[in-house]
């Protein structure tokens, strides 16, 4: 039987440009919503607790070692991200002859004790959180931080 219709190399070629095109642009997206997500997952889990008096009482930093497109609509997407969190409490040194708690004394020449604080041991845990992302417009916001 005679062939009737057959694909040329130019239409071949053509086809698999606009699959290519398609693949990079998807891929490009996901890269976007990936650092969106991380970015956001750092500003979630970093954090500033501060007393009445104003003085800052603990701070914690956040890194995302990783982020992954877990489902990617038009107007939605979900990331689950990855990091790691260090919590600290910044100690005060006050100069003065009362010892305290976690503090080490020692004498000058003159005999006076000078109080010195040691530091504290940041405290560094592991996080995963699954991030909901809506879009408005051309910008993502986050929508909710599902922690894991």
């Amino acid at each position: 039987m005679e062939k009737l219709f057959r694909f040329s190399k130019w239409f071949v070629l053509f086809c698999a440009l606009l699959v290519a095109a398609r693949l990079a642009q998807q891929y490009v997206a996901d890269k976007a919503l990936e650092e969106r997500a991380a970015v956001i997952g750092e500003r979630v889990y970093g954090w500033r607790w501060q007393n009445i008096s104003g003085d800052m009482q603990f701070n914690s930093q956040a890194k995302v070692i990783e982020a992954k497109v877990i489902k990617r609509g038009p107007n939605d997407g979900q990331v689950r991200i990855q990091g790691n969190q260090v919590v600290m409490a910044p100690n005060k040194s006050v100069n003065t002859g009362d010892q305290q708690q976690g503090a080490s004394s020692t004498k000058d020449n003159s005999g006076a004790a000078e109080v010195t604080q040691s530091e504290t041991k940041p405290l560094e845990s592991k996080f995963k959180a699954v991030i909901t992302l809506y879009k408005d417009k051309d910008k993502w916001l986050l929508g909710k931080v599902e922690a894991e």
